[in-house]
């Protein structure tokens, strides 16, 4: 029988030592085995055992200081044996009794910079329930739901490298709904199709926990059956929102808990791109990073708590203006009409046009989707293409599970497009090599992804390298196609809003208000606007700060 898994204590300090293993033992005891060590190399000797022995190592906790060797290098050492544990870094207390002693703060940046540590702690705290276990538990929950079996809602069965099977494996992950995926093609697989007696000519196939099997099942049918709402309860609102990305949902929380009557229509997932983000380190109040898919979700039920209404499934098709409302055309037939709307249906990634790489999308070819593909890499050989916070943010997510990422960039060097923090860290990650000025210029296969052909754009050299996958972010393009005959766009497809409205799209009297596109009454906000800053935390601010604007608007229309 397999033991619980290990939590790790490595400090000289004796009665410090014994302090943390008696408060860990107490509050987690029951589920893990708290294990400590007095220096570097009876840990070390303590966790090869460990790997030759198959067990799991939840979470590792060094002091910094260390008899021969600090508490980083150790943690680092480690992380080559056990690269699922959770690294946590001892610091004690200094003279100024604060959460982050000041005395080692430089040391503590450089180490969360470089990833070399996932978060530190403070030793000398005088009750663990403030400053010991909220940060152990939430270490221990994020591990919890990478490496442990939980409540799954659904089994997707279905060949690993086939097109709808990346999608249901995408959309799943990226609305946070538990699931096990099994190739059908395996010996798992096989016992699940006679179990449940799925058709093989219509897989993939969703099992759902009560037993009950969808068949390839279109997005709203899917979302019917796991209870969503994929229709409008009334016909009429003050506010319609189109998009549930970081700006769509700021705008939600903003609207609802100001008393409008609020709707946000969502064709695929919670969070939009954002959702896909492994780990952003530089959003507000999230010393320690948060997950672009766990933000988005944060934020979903602190909208739905204040009242506003979601429906998914169906995409908006036409906006237009009839006796003072605005009229919003779904994809099934059904009309929503609104006293204001908020456009924000963010950005779709940008595809590379080589018909050898788009032929495999979903089988090797990705564009996004590197958290929902993640632990299929598992000893691969994977490409990242782009040079952007989201393509930094996916390589150090990748190579947490293949065993070489390889991240092309067409400029020359990764400051050019990416944040500090980012560079640093994957400058500092072993298996992740950088390769600038290069770009990918063809994809070979038979049933997916193979290999891909490489160019230095410099000496104009070709090289064929073996490629299991590769997860393109090259930047993006609006959804705004269908918005074309009812706003003003700019070249690009992003909607002119406010002072950027050419003048003879606004033939009204009035100024237009902050983030009001061309149609009065029709906002935009986030990444489908027109000069927005591409930023999740700038997003979030614009979904907020229009609602104010439509507030403007209201007012402004009450007095007509």
């Amino acid at each position: 029988m397999k033991q619980p898994p290990v939590v790790l204590v490595v400090d000289a300090d004796g009665p410090a030592r014994t302090e943390t293993e008696s408060a860990l033992s107490e509050r987690f005891g029951r589920q893990y085995r708290i294990v400590t060590a007095d220096s570097p190399g009876a840990a070390h000797e303590f966790l090869v055992r460990m790997v030759a022995d198959q067990e799991d190592i939840a979470l590792i906790a060094a002091d910094l200081h260390l008899p021969g060797q600090d508490g980083v290098q150790l943690l680092e050492r480690a992380h080559g044996l056990h690269p699922g544990a959770v690294r946590a870094l001892l610091v004690s207390m200094d003279e100024h009794h604060t959460r982050m002693p000041l005395t080692e703060l430089g040391t503590v940046q450089q180490a969360l910079a470089l990833g070399r540590i996932d978060l530190s702690i403070v030793k000398g705290w005088v009750t663990p329930e403030e400053w010991l276990y909220p940060q152990v538990q939430e270490a221990l929950s994020g591990w919890n739901r990478q490496h442990r079996p939980g409540h799954v809602v659904y089994d997707v069965v279905g060949p690993q490298w086939a097109p709808r099977s990346h999608e249901f494996r995408d959309l799943l992950t990226r609305n946070g709904v538990p699931f096990r995926f099994t190739d059908s093609d395996s010996a798992a697989g096989q016992a699940l199709v006679r179990k449940y007696r799925l058709d093989e000519n219509r897989l993939p196939a969703l099992i759902h926990h009560n037993g009950a099997v969808l068949h390839d099942p279109p997005v709203a049918d899917l979302a019917r059956h796991h209870g969503i709402q994929s229709s409008p309860r009334s016909e009429s609102y003050d506010l319609v929102i189109l998009g549930a990305g970081p700006a769509g949902l700021a705008a939600a929380v903003y609207g609802a808990s100001e008393g409008l009557d609020t709707l946000v229509l969502e064709p695929e997932a919670i969070g939009g791109q954002a959702a896909t983000s492994s780990m952003i380190r530089n959003y507000l109040g999230f010393p320690r990073g948060v997950g672009g898919g766990d933000l988005a979700h944060r934020a979903w039920e602190q909208a739905v708590l204040l009242g506003a209404e979601f429906v998914f499934g169906h995409v908006a098709s036409r906006l237009s203006a009839a006796d003072g409302r605005r009229l919003v055309a779904l994809s099934d037939g059904t009309d929503v009409s609104a006293r204001s709307v908020i456009v924000a249906a963010g950005v779709t990634y940008r595809r590379l046009g080589i018909p050898t790489l788009d032929r495999h999308v979903g089988a090797g070819v990705f564009y996004g989707a590197a958290r929902s593909e993640a632990p299929a890499m598992a000893g691969q050989s994977v490409f990242v293409v782009g040079g952007a916070n989201s393509a930094g943010q996916a390589a150090l997510h990748l190579a947490r599970y293949a065993e070489k990422v390889t991240l092309l960039i067409r400029a020359n060097s990764l400051a050019a497009g990416m944040s500090d923090y980012l560079v640093r860290q994957l400058r500092a990650t072993a298996n992740v090599d950088v390769r600038l000025r290069a770009r990918v210029i063809e994809g070979h296969g038979q049933s997916r992804l193979e290999s891909l052909t490489v160019e230095d754009l410099d000496t104009g050299v070709r090289q064929e390298v073996p490629a299991a996958a590769v997860f393109v972010l090259i930047g993006a393009e609006p959804r705004t196609a269908w918005l074309r005959e009812s706003v003003s766009l700019d070249r690009r497809g992003f909607v002119y809003t406010g002072r950027d409205i050419p003048a003879h799209h606004w033939p009204y009297s009035r100024s237009p208000l902050p983030f009001e596109t061309s149609m009065p009454g029709v906002f935009a906000a986030g990444d489908v606007r027109h000069g927005s800053v591409k930023r999740v935390a700038g997003a979030v601010g614009e979904g907020s700060v229009t609602v104010g604007s439509v507030h403007e608007y209201l007012a402004l229309e009450a007095l007509d």
